[in-house]
């Protein structure tokens, strides 16, 4: 299996426009956004039609500014940093965070599913998805090669995938030593990269896939289709956590986003894309 390709070119686009984001304006030029905002890739594309909306509303202009490439750890860096307003993460905040003055609020859970670019594969067993990851099964029933596309061991998403069951922890450990996997860096680059190779088999979350209109098959686990009313009725236990987080209290632009994504036009735009709203 070979390694990744070089970083797509809109990724590196992005990293462009992000760093200008985080620049201070030169005079003359318009102002950014009022909200700077950043986080886990999974959360990006709903945020950004909630922001087109609460935009809408205002008759304003754009209210949200995306710096892309953050991730959960660094959008949390960024916020202490004062480089950003607002956060959007998928893990509850740990307590040196907390300690800092940073404020968490859930505002949504959505679907952590298996994704491949095939569009034959509606189903894996556990048991045959850790076959698939460990290498025991190196193809797929018509002989075509398995090409994985891992995330980093510290990422939340290999996490989540090790946490389906012990046999596809072990067989994710296998992988992850194997010379030459293609781990994609962010949530964009994993959706990228299982678009891109035959025979893929790749993580994302439901709400990236919808959101972005992603050209991939979400796979069944065990004859449970990843949905908001499978995690709803717990038929399907795969899930990720979304939290919206600010610098203490939120006021002014931040509290006005934070309560629209509260709102009834909010959680309709969430339940659209693949979300469980938190009460």
């Amino acid at each position: 299996m070979g390694a990744s390709a070089a970083v797509p070119r809109r990724r590196a686009l992005a990293v462009i426009a992000g760093a200008a984001l985080l620049a201070p304006a030169s005079a003359g030029r318009a102002q950014p956004a009022a909200l700077r905002a950043g986080g886990t890739g999974s959360a990006l594309g709903a945020m950004r039609m909630v922001a087109d909306a609460l935009a809408r509303r205002q008759g304003a202009g754009d209210v949200l500014a995306l710096v892309p490439n953050l991730g959960t750890s660094g959008a949390l860096k960024a916020l202490q940093a004062g480089a950003i307003d607002l956060a959007f993460v998928a893990r509850p905040l740990k307590a040196e965070e907390s300690a800092a003055g940073l404020i968490a609020l859930e505002y949504g859970r959505s679907p952590f599913v298996i994704v491949t670019n095939r569009t034959d594969v509606k189903n894996l067993a556990r048991a045959r998805l850790a076959d698939l990851v460990s290498g025991r099964a190196p193809t797929w029933t018509d002989g075509q090669p398995v090409r994985l596309v891992l995330r980093p061991r510290s990422d939340g998403d290999s996490a989540l995938l090790a946490a389906m069951s012990p046999d596809v922890a072990r067989a994710l450990e296998t992988a992850q030593a194997r010379p030459g996997m293609v781990v994609a860096a962010t949530d964009q680059d994993a959706a990228d990269e299982a678009e891109r190779l035959p025979g893929s088999l790749g993580t994302s979350t439901l709400s990236l896939m919808l959101s972005e209109h992603r050209r991939l098959a979400l796979v069944a686990i065990d004859g449970v289709v990843p949905s908001a009313k499978t995690i709803s009725d717990g038929t399907y236990p795969y899930q990720k956590p979304f939290f919206l987080v600010t610098r203490g209290p939120p006021s002014g632009p931040a509290k006005q986003f934070v309560e629209f994504v509260r709102s009834r036009e909010g959680r309709a735009i969430l339940e659209a894309n693949g979300h469980v709203p938190a009460p």
